[in-house]
C-alpha cells in the first residue's frame, strides 16, 4: 500500500520503527528492497480515533497473541457476517467492559478511563485482580426471536467437533460401552 500511495502511512498515523523502537523517516527507506519477509522494520500505528484497534486494547496471557479491542468501524456489530478481524476480538462497549475489569471508581471512573484514551499517550494499567477469559467460538445459536441462526465456520472447527461428539464416550480414560452409558 505504501509502494503505490506515498502518503499512505502519514494518513493513517503509522510511524516506521527499527527494531531498538527508534523512529525512522519513512521516505528514507527504499521500500522495494523488502518485497516479502524479513522485513526490518516495525510498524506502528499511533492512538486516537482512527486507529485500527480503536482506541483501547485488553491484552491476556495466550500463546495465540490474540486480545480484545475497540474498533473504529462501529458499523460491522450490525452486520451478519463479522470475521473482519485476523483472529483478535472487537469489542463493541469497551469503556463499559473496561470500567468493569478495573473496578476502582476511585481512580478508574468511566470519565478518568475516557480521559486517559483522549490523552492519545499510550498506558499500560494492569489490574489488581486476574480476571479469567473463556473465549467460545459458535457457529450456531439463537437470534432475538429464539430462532436458530447457523454461522460460516471460518476456521474450520466444526468437523472435529462433531467427530469428537460421535466418538465413543470415555470416562477417566474407560471406555464405556452403550449398555453402561444407559444406566
Amino acid at each position: 500500500a505504501r509502494r503505490k500511495d506515498p502518503e499512505y502511512f502519514k494518513v493513517r498515523n503509522i510511524r516506521v520503527l527499527d527494531n531498538s523502537m527508534n523512529i525512522i523517516d519513512e521516505s528514507k527507506v527504499d521500500w522495494s528492497r523488502y518485497p516479502g519477509q524479513p522485513f526490518p522494520y516495525i510498524l506502528r500505528q499511533d492512538p486516537g480515533a482512527e486507529n485500527a484497534l480503536g482506541r483501547i486494547k485488553f491484552m491476556f496471557p495466550n500463546a495465540h497473541a490474540v486480545y480484545l479491542h475497540d474498533t473504529p468501524s462501529r458499523g460491522l456489530f450490525e452486520r451478519e457476517q463479522r470475521a473482519f478481524s485476523s483472529g483478535c476480538i472487537r469489542i463493541e462497549a469497551p469503556y463499559r467492559l473496561a470500567e468493569s475489569l478495573l473496578a476502582d471508581p476511585v481512580n478508574w471512573s468511566q470519565a478518568q478511563i475516557v480521559a486517559a484514551v483522549d490523552s492519545r499517550q499510550t498506558q499500560t494499567v494492569r489490574l489488581k485482580n486476574p480476571v479469567p477469559v473463556l473465549l467460545m467460538y459458535w457457529t450456531a445459536d439463537t437470534n432475538q426471536d429464539g430462532n436458530i441462526r447457523f454461522k460460516p465456520d471460518i476456521y474450520q472447527r466444526d468437523q472435529a467437533v462433531l467427530e469428537a461428539l460421535n466418538a465413543p464416550f470415555r470416562l477417566h480414560g474407560r471406555h464405556l460401552n452403550t449398555a453402561q452409558r444407559e444406566k
